[in-house]
């Protein structure tokens, strides 16, 4: 079983689908390693009649390719900047992405003290992203790829590039990494 928190390259690819997001998790080589699936509930799905996608709370999950859990992402209710709380299989917070406000698009990536241990900066359009460490070295970039104009226009279907520096050892940050692109897909690309 390949572990998709030691790869360096990976694309991270929503599904079509009505109700949740999900994503395919690939290797370089095209082989699916690893899924991406929101957990919604009927109460959700009502509630995104009255309210913004972007206030309410939510949850994914990020699984190998045996659908072990391998970390759940979540969101509670939101009036403004988002925190998303990475936990691990057993339940344990391990991390948290906090969006900042600023011209450009930016997340903050904290461990479990509130130390900031990553940033995610993008560019002006939030197609491609930086992820550096507390030493401001880059660690990983995040780029999304455009789809073709009628997958863009009609759909919410995007794609995401993730590359995460081969220097990089720890497996918390690799994790953030990769739930970074879901977190810039659902808080940043997802419509109404």
């Amino acid at each position: 079983m390949e572990n998709l928190f030691e790869k360096e390259v990976l694309v991270v690819n929503q599904k079509f689908t009505v109700l949740n997001n999900e994503y395919q998790i690939l290797a370089e080589d095209g082989s699916e390693i690893g899924f991406v699936k929101e957990n919604t509930s009927v109460l959700y799905t009502v509630l995104k009649l009255f309210l913004s996608n972007k206030m309410l709370p939510w949850s994914m999950q990020i699984l190998d390719s045996q659908k072990n859990v391998l970390v759940t992402l979540s969101k509670g209710l939101t009036f403004w900047m988002p925190k998303i709380s990475i936990t691990n299989s057993q339940g344990v917070e391990i991390a948290t992405i906090k969006r900042k406000f600023g011209l450009k698009p930016k997340f903050e990536v904290l461990n479990t003290t509130g130390n900031v241990v990553a940033s995610v900066i993008g560019d002006f359009i939030a197609w491609d992203f930086v992820v550096y460490d507390a030493q401001d070295k880059e660690i990983g970039k995040i780029s999304k790829k455009f789809g073709g104009v009628l997958k863009e226009l009609f759909t919410d279907s995007d794609k995401y590039m993730v590359n995460i520096n081969n220097s990089l050892s720890d497996k918390t940050l690799r994790a953030a990494v990769i739930a970074a692109s879901c977190v810039i897909d659902k808080v940043l690309k997802e419509r109404d």
